[in-house]
């Protein structure tokens, strides 16, 4: 049974209204194996009082200082515990179920994870402000990030072995929490989002119209945080056998017009033609013989993808995966640089589609046998509609922790129109000039 000892430091100052509500649930949890160290920073009100009083169990440490510093109150209080994981709660934020403990804990069987936050939800008594960021900040879907550094210590949890190799920054007045979790987000470690772990948070995360706090924390973000952050991104060529027309190889072009491209750090080719190396002489253009497993007809084109980039590149950590396939030949003009500009980081994916113009669509029945679906024959809510086709092949553009799992597969997809004439015709072919 999964079951370690956890420490829960909870920050206080001028908590009075709040503490012992706070303190009550969180002895109140399913989840027993733990002990409470309560951090204060100089308190003028009754909290402390209220706390020795009513929950002699809980450690107290006073923390002295005019200037309070988050990440210096944080260190002190998981200095003194004795927990494999740190549970972290602000004082006037209440735990809304006696689940709480027990959920943030259990994300911690997977090794990989570091450390996992869960929902702030408002008060009834919520200014409107706090309100509207809690709702925006901590939705209703779980979420593993790899990259991006959100993490908040309201109501959060973390490895003590994680902590001792990076403590927070005593520097800082705000946002240690995020400044921490870039520094550890390395080498493919998690941080979970838990929305079941879910508080009552009074104060909220609002700024209250403090542009001095707003201008601070933007500072930080900018200077410490995302500094150096961009995206690094590599494209994946799958090729069987090279087709040569004109005395060049097609998949030249498709490594000229992604050569083109500043942002794309290397070009990968994954292809079973052994002698490809003899054909494509480009330095900057790597090419991955296939394994022998992934050679095989039957074998979907996503899963070598992915088998691909787990075996030979996931090593480079890119952030992002570029599939372009070279069959087509007239790509827009700056088609690569326009799917990198247009990607938008809350979805998994952009993917290029055309409309669809002719008379009808295909369908595949239950036995795999395609037959045409006619516009005629749709639903009538849909026959004046725009119907599209996905262009996958002409260049799709995925977040990496999504590619090594799915290949261009994804849940939350992202689409970019492009004219239908940039698909490849035999006469295209013929035709075709590489200038």
């Amino acid at each position: 049974m999964f079951n370690p000892f956890v420490s829960i430091i909870v920050r206080t100052k001028n908590e009075d209204f709040w503490i012992g509500k706070c303190l009550n649930e969180i002895f109140n949890q399913q989840y027993q194996n733990f002990e409470v160290i309560l951090v204060d920073n100089n308190s003028k009100d009754k909290t402390i009082k209220i706390v020795k009083k009513n929950f002699p169990k809980v450690k107290i440490i006073i923390y002295k200082s005019k200037i309070f510093l988050p990440g210096k109150a944080l260190n002190l209080g998981i200095k003194k515990s004795k927990g494999h994981l740190i549970a972290m709660i602000s004082g006037h934020c209440i735990p809304k179920n006696d689940k709480w403990l027990g959920t943030l804990v259990k994300n911690f069987k997977n090794s990989s994870v570091i450390a996992c936050y869960g929902r702030q939800e408002p008060s009834d008594i919520s200014e409107p402000n706090d309100v509207r960021d809690l709702t925006y900040l901590f939705g209703l879907d779980k979420k593993v990030q790899l990259k991006d550094p959100f993490f908040h210590n309201a109501n959060s949890m973390i490895r003590k072995s994680t902590w001792k190799k990076k403590q927070f920054d005593e520097t800082i007045k705000h946002i240690e929490d995020r400044l921490w979790a870039s520094s550890v987000l390395k080498n493919r470690k998690k941080i979970v989002y838990e929305p079941e772990a879910s508080v009552i948070h009074f104060h909220g995360v609002g700024h209250h119209g403090n542009l001095k706090r707003v201008s601070t924390i933007s500072k930080i973000l900018k200077t410490k945080i995302f500094k150096n952050k961009k995206r690094s991104i590599i494209c994946i060529i799958p090729l069987n056998k090279p087709i040569k027309i004109n005395g060049k190889y097609l998949v030249e072009k498709t490594i000229n017009d992604l050569k083109k491209v500043k942002e794309i750090d290397k070009i990968f080719i994954s292809t079973a033609d052994k002698k490809l190396d003899n054909k494509i002489k480009d330095r900057k253009v790597i090419i991955l013989q296939r394994d022998k497993d992934l050679q095989k007809d039957f074998l979907g084109i996503e899963y070598i993808l992915s088998k691909t980039y787990l075996r030979h590149i996931k090593k480079f950590n890119p952030s992002h995966v570029i599939v372009a396939e070279e069959i087509y030949l007239n790509r827009p003009k700056n088609f690569f640089q326009n799917i990198i500009d247009n990607f938008d980081e809350n979805y998994e994916s952009i993917i290029p589609i055309f409309k669809n113009n002719s008379n009808n669509i295909w369908k595949k029945d239950e036995l795999g046998n395609i037959h045409p679906l006619f516009k005629t024959s749709l639903p009538s809510e849909l026959v004046d509609h725009k119907i599209y086709e996905e262009a996958k092949g002409l260049g799709t553009l995925v977040k990496a922790e999504i590619f090594e799992n799915s290949g261009r597969e994804s849940n939350s997809q992202k689409f970019i129109e492009v004219d239908k004439k940039n698909t490849i015709t035999t006469k295209e072919i013929i035709n075709f000039n590489f200038d």
